[in-house]
């Protein structure tokens, strides 16, 4: 399968603001205050890669206590479209995922219905699920200390994972709606799609170490905001996607592949020009 690039930098160009004439995509907005959508990259089901999506650079953690969200603007990407969407379309089923929180590092589904959902009161219809296979976390995970026997993790373990999932695994009322996922057992959270070595347990006595985010071979189920469905596996959240970050590595740069259905099936073995 031929995987497709999507440059991100890009995807952030969103026109001159122009006022456009209809109000049906966001009913919870007058019309007038919605920017121009960047050119969407994505027309058909396939495989895409994501590089470096900036997150919100103009803040970082230095010296909070990682209990709040750090003040950082979310992010909100169509999977559908390929392209990051502005923030007044948060309503609307223009994106589907959506990162939020410390770094970015907390991952939305598009879902109008759901309480707590970013898109409370919009239309879109969406749902995410975290994939632990058994046999993969076995490799490399130690169930009792919730974390990684050793970084960094190879790639193609991550890659391997991923290409487990052949199918939507799970019913739709088994998707996440009014949640978020999370980096694993950090603040409270249960199985997550990254590891967070707070402390540096990894590198005792390294403090460039310390504080540094490894992601998982936990690939995440996405059905959009309008109601198809994706699979997608998160490599890295830093500039150059490192293989071992250190302190000295920015962030959040996300970089990540996803499959996309655009005809409303779940096998991802089966891959149509729709």
């Amino acid at each position: 399968m031929k995987t497709q690039k999507i440059i991100p930098f890009l995807l952030l160009f969103v026109g001159s603001f122009l006022i456009q004439s209809c109000s049906k995509d966001d009913p919870g907005r007058p019309e007038e205050e919605l920017p121009d959508l960047p050119p969407a990259t994505v027309t058909k089901s396939g495989e895409y890669t994501v590089t470096e999506l900036p997150g919100d650079l103009t803040v970082s953690m230095g010296g909070q206590d990682g209990t709040g969200d750090g003040g950082f603007k979310p992010v909100y990407y169509s999977l559908e479209d390929g392209r990051v969407v502005p923030e007044a379309y948060v309503k609307s089923d223009h994106w589907d995922i959506a990162f939020t929180g410390i770094y970015n590092s907390s991952i939305w589904a598009n879902n109008g219905a759901a309480e707590y959902n970013p898109a409370k009161g919009g239309i879109g219809s969406g749902g995410a699920y975290l994939v632990v296979d058994p046999v993969i976390d076995a490799k490399y995970y130690d169930a009792v200390k919730h974390q990684p026997k050793q970084v960094p993790i190879d790639k193609s373990l991550l890659d391997e994972a991923y290409s487990n999932v052949q199918s939507v695994p799970v019913a739709d009322p088994q998707l996440m709606t009014n949640g978020y996922l999370s980096l694993d057992y950090f603040l409270g959270s249960s199985n997550g799609y990254a590891f967070y070595d707070f402390y540096g347990a990894m590198f005792p006595g390294n403090k460039e170490r310390g504080h540094i985010v490894y992601n998982l071979p936990r690939p995440i189920i996405i059905k959009t905001a309008k109601g198809n469905y994706a699979k997608l596996i998160i490599y890295s959240f830093y500039k150059g996607s490192p293989r071992s970050p250190t302190l000295a590595d920015k962030a959040p740069y996300i970089s990540f592949k996803y499959t996309i259905l655009k005809d409303g099936s779940k096998d991802f073995t089966k891959i149509t020009d729709n």
